[in-house]
């Protein structure tokens, strides 16, 4: 998942090319830096499961964070193959897989090292949501839902604000690692909102989504610093 999007294009001289499918929602190009703690958390995880193969945290998220960096490598592959018709089915599984060993990262009480796994994976999940719905309305030329008509632009709106609230209902109901998912997931949508090439509806959007992060994030952390004092 780290060496195909860094090193194909300098071996292969391939380019993922997702320039060319800009659309209001899509995050500014510095926004995308986050991709730099998404891979020191993977590259972490992977060497903690390699440690550690028995620990329960990896037999239980083992497999799912398998398909989710899986999928992510599939979907730059696609992007530098020019494929952007399969991406759209790529990115949306990958951060379900990703979600899912997130949710399985709840269970039990990890130690040192295995206490990455959540973290790590939140990361992910937090980033690859928004993209997922970036890109589905970013490939769509043509047709009702196209990025260039109204109904396209307000579904497009719509669906930023829903991939906000299912991040909030993710960070409400985990016991740990959602503060990355807040960082990855606000960070897309906050960068988004600041972005004064956009239009002011669509920032509009964009920033309700990140508040709405925020602000659920900001409870989890109020809520559990209370336990803590309490205990």
């Amino acid at each position: 998942m780290v060496l195909v999007p860094t090193l194909g294009p300098v071996i292969a001289g391939t380019e993922e090319g997702a320039e060319e499918f800009d659309t209001e929602i899509t995050p500014p190009d510095y926004a995308f830096a986050i991709w730099a703690p998404i891979f020191a958390g993977v590259a972490a995880n992977a060497i903690q499961h390699a440690v550690r193969p028995a620990a329960a945290v990896n037999r239980r998220t083992g497999w799912w964070l398998t398909a989710a960096y899986g999928a992510n490598t599939a979907w730059s592959v696609a992007a530098q193959a020019n494929r952007f018709q399969y991406t759209p089915y790529i990115l949306p599984l990958a951060a379900a897989f990703a979600g899912t060993a997130h949710r399985r990262a709840q269970a039990g009480r990890p130690h040192g090292p295995d206490r990455l796994v959540a973290p790590s994976s939140g990361l992910l999940f937090g980033w690859t949501s928004v993209a997922s719905v970036v890109n589905v309305f970013a490939t769509r030329r043509r047709g009702r839902f196209a990025p260039t008509t109204r109904s396209g632009r307000t579904a497009a709106r719509l669906a930023v604000l829903g991939a906000a609230a299912a991040l909030g209902t993710t960070i409400a109901t985990s016991r740990r690692g959602y503060t990355p998912i807040a960082v990855a997931g606000g960070w897309a949508l906050a960068t988004s909102a600041a972005n004064r090439e956009r239009p002011v509806r669509t920032r509009v959007f964009n920033a309700t989504g990140a508040a709405l992060i925020v602000g659920t994030t900001a409870i989890r952390l109020w809520t559990d610093r209370r336990c803590r004092h309490r205990a």
